[in-house]
């Protein structure tokens, strides 16, 4: 009982917080098709354009409903290949340890109310047992909900410190890529593009090996 008053808690504080954001979070939805919009926006606050797009992405990370690529894509083509990955690389990994924390800590009560209930029924069971490799895989191929996995990890067996190694370099491979893609477009390199292709071959085939030496079976979807 009193474990689920304090999730309740959590999660009025947190909408309360989306309250607050409601400005940024109704602009939110521009900035998948029009990247000029959303550099407008962050321009518009001046020197606190960095601040802004810092809480949004916290934000983003605890409230799994929310999407992230856009954002970081966005950040990058705003503020630039470097000081994008310097801040979003810290923010999004400590933020991801906070989920799995409340995860651990609150169990699903919380869960269900900061990410989609679908999701982490559709992957829980068959995450429960699984290490650093799985969760590292978790944060590069699209087939998983990134944000709503450390939710995942937290309902699971996996330590803080292992899912911490995972977070931290799941998180630095995609950060890599999508900051490079939103502040240099299509602009980049042909090297580029080869090493994304072999990347991405190696996640998909890293995966389907690691998923049939473990037996493991994804779910579909209902």
């Amino acid at each position: 009982m009193q474990r689920n008053c304090r999730a309740i808690l959590i999660t009025l504080g947190v909408l309360f917080l989306c309250w607050l954001a409601r400005a940024p979070l109704e602009t939110f939805a521009l900035w998948v098709v029009d990247r000029e919009a959303v550099a407008e926006y962050f321009r518009s606050y001046g020197h606190w354009g960095m601040t802004v797009y810092l809480a949004l992405l916290i934000l983003q990370v605890i409230v799994a409903l929310i999407p992230g690529q856009a954002l970081v894509f966005a950040a990058g083509y705003v503020f630039g290949f470097v000081p994008t990955l310097l801040i979003t690389i810290p923010t999004a990994v400590l933020s991801s340890q906070l989920a799995f924390f409340l995860a651990r800590r609150y169990g699903k009560p919380i869960a269900y109310r900061l990410a989609s209930q679908k999701a982490i029924d559709r992957w829980e069971r068959m995450a429960r047992h699984q290490g650093i490799l799985f969760y590292f895989l978790a944060f590069n191929l699209p087939i998983f909900p990134s944000d709503a996995m450390c939710y995942v990890a937290g309902l699971g067996t996996i330590s803080g410190s292992r899912f911490l190694a995972a977070n931290f370099l799941g998180r630095l491979v995609s950060t890599i890529f999508t900051v490079a893609l939103g502040a240099y477009g299509f602009n980049l390199p042909a090297w580029f593009w080869v090493t994304v292709i072999i990347v991405v071959l190696i996640f998909y085939f890293g995966w389907a090996w690691y998923a049939r030496t473990n037996n493991i079976k994804i779910e579909k979807e209902n």
